[in-house]
């Protein structure tokens, strides 16, 4: 990065202070508190700036950040963008390199102190009496404050800096605090046994934690090396989240089978997210079924890894694919709820999503009026939305003994799968002998307290999908473990936006999987699959 890039940031802000006036309409000074005040908040301006990163990668659009907190503390930023995703290609300061701690005097004076050294940048001149619009000088850095706005100019640039709408604020503090991080990288380059000609990469990706951290999160990246090898094109990258999963060996970045499957199915590249609580952060308890972090993970996945891709030197296709079924299917949707809320640029060719809980109320006002084939699925939702939407209650408050006295040893260990849990340890499927009376008794304030995070995290409500969406809804309507009045809560949220919708909804399990201790849950995944692959056949 050029070295101008490094002074526009290095030495930092100043922020000039906004005329008040008293009743009289007579300018008046503003207290050393108002001016404190006035400083506060986070400033940004967006704008055209071709040159490329330290590693030569070209961006054409820069975006000035400063931000000055209420505890005197703040930083400067520079993030560049190209025309592919609204992510920054690249951040330079921030929180963790370009901090400041800052002070303003009685008389308008403000002083920024680089925390690490010590070292103190003064204004170059005060504020006279009236002279609310002077400026600050700092270094070659010069900043002027108008109403809501700061003029802003140093060596090279002349702009103005705006005070961030809420909604774009929120996009920028992610940035930022996502820039903290290490950047994504490949980790570790696993040969596929069962497939030969293929190659797992292991990533390692910033992203954000179910409380809105920053925190560093991995998935893998499934090349088809016959492809690379014969010169000839993927069709493009489909982004695979994968169905509920309770061992650490069932990850994708451990090694699970079906995602290089489903790159030697369709020729695409797979990339495929472990989800918080499992892969790098497997010591953590995994958000199962919270759709909005699953789907942020995937979709911060697919950003990381569409960059890591282009060093591969591969022939792509420009085609984005999205699936997943059942806990993926939830996060495919979820996917789309991202890019609808934060990437327009974003251009999905399909998605698929089977078997989703996408409403868990739904889910759950029918499971817990009598049976559920999967019961571990019922303990470990609601054990994922009392911690992470901090419910605040006990384990024995919703879930009964066994199941609550040992669940960190049947569930937070990850040593078991689904069917050892269900069969070996859990041993009911009756949601009676699994939920306390209180979660059961749908107008106890505890139920009605887990009713509202289902309800703030549903999938079906509270967010309007690009009309350019093309999707696959899939249910099997003896699905033993998600309703099917998921699907149609679904479909008819789609169509209410006016989303293109193929259906496939029918009976596509048997009764008699249950004999040999397979739900129909679980066998109609493979008629779900088979769909994608007709799909994709027809298509490329």
């Amino acid at each position: 990065m050029k070295k101008v890039l490094f002074t526009m940031m290095a030495v930092v802000l100043l922020l000039g202070l906004s005329a008040c006036k008293d009743n009289t309409d007579n300018p008046a000074t503003p207290s050393q508190q108002e001016m404190e005040q006035s400083l506060v908040g986070l400033w940004s301006e967006s704008f055209d700036y071709e040159d490329v990163t330290e590693d030569g990668k070209p961006f054409n659009r820069a975006l000035i950040v400063v931000e000055a907190k209420a505890d005197h503390t703040g930083y400067i930023a520079l993030a560049v963008f190209d025309d592919e995703f609204n992510e920054p290609l690249e951040i330079y300061g921030g929180p963790k390199d370009a901090p400041f701690t800052w002070q303003v005097s009685a008389n308008g004076q403000v002083t920024l102190t680089d925390p690490n050294t010590g070292t103190s940048y003064a204004a170059a001149r005060t504020r006279g009496d009236g002279g609310h619009n002077d400026f600050v000088d700092i270094g070659q850095i010069k900043m002027r404050s108008g109403s809501g706005s700061i003029a802003f100019s140093n060596a090279t640039h002349e702009g103005t800096l705006t005070k961030t709408v809420s909604n774009n604020s929120g996009m920028i503090q992610d940035w930022m605090a996502k820039s903290t991080l290490p950047r994504a990288c490949i980790i570790d380059s696993i040969p596929v046994l069962l497939f030969p000609n293929h190659m797992n990469y292991v990533f390692n990706y910033p992203s954000v934690d179910p409380f809105g951290n920053p925190c560093t999160l991995s998935g893998t990246i499934t090349v088809n090396k016959s492809l690379i090898k014969e010169d000839k094109p993927f069709n493009g990258i489909l982004l695979y989240n994968h169905f509920t999963i309770y061992a650490t060996t069932q990850a994708p970045s451990r090694g699970a089978v079906e995602f290089p499957t489903g790159a030697s199915l369709t020729d695409f590249i797979v990339v495929a997210p472990d989800y918080y609580g499992f892969g790098i952060t497997e010591k953590e308890p995994q958000a199962y079924c919270i759709s909005r972090t699953n789907g942020r993970a995937s979709l911060d996945a697919y950003l990381a890894a569409k960059r890591l891709i282009e060093d591969f030197k591969v022939k792509k296709g420009d085609d984005f694919v999205i699936a997943g079924y059942s806990e993926g299917g939830q996060t495919t949707m979820g996917v789309l709820r991202e890019i609808s809320e934060r990437h327009p640029e974003i251009k999905v060719k399909r998605a698929f999503a089977g078997d989703g809980p996408y409403d868990i109320n739904s889910m759950f006002d029918a499971v817990t009026k009598g049976e559920t084939e999967m019961p571990s699925t019922v303990c470990n939702l609601l054990y994922a939305y009392n911690h992470f939407f901090r419910l605040g209650y006990n384990i024995h408050d919703y879930l009964k003994d066994p199941v609550a006295k040992n669940f960190d040893e049947w569930f937070l260990s990850k040593q078991n799968k689904r069917r050892a849990l269900d069969e070996e340890l859990i041993k009911t499927k009756k949601t009676s002998d699994l939920l306390t009376e209180a979660f059961l008794d749908a107008n106890n304030p505890l139920s009605l307290k887990f009713k509202a995070a289902f309800s703030e995290d549903a999938l079906t409500s509270g967010w309007t999908p690009r009309k350019d969406f093309d999707v696959m809804l899939f249910h099997d309507t003896k699905d033993d473990v998600v309703p099917v009045e998921n699907f149609y809560a679904m479909s008819k949220f789609l169509k209410a936006n006016g989303i293109k919708t193929e259906e496939f909804v029918g009976e596509y399990s048997a009764e008699a999987t249950k004999e040999v201790g397979i739900t129909n849950h679980e066998v109609s995944a493979l008629t779900f699959f088979l769909r994608i692959v007709e799909w994709m056949k027809a298509n490329y």
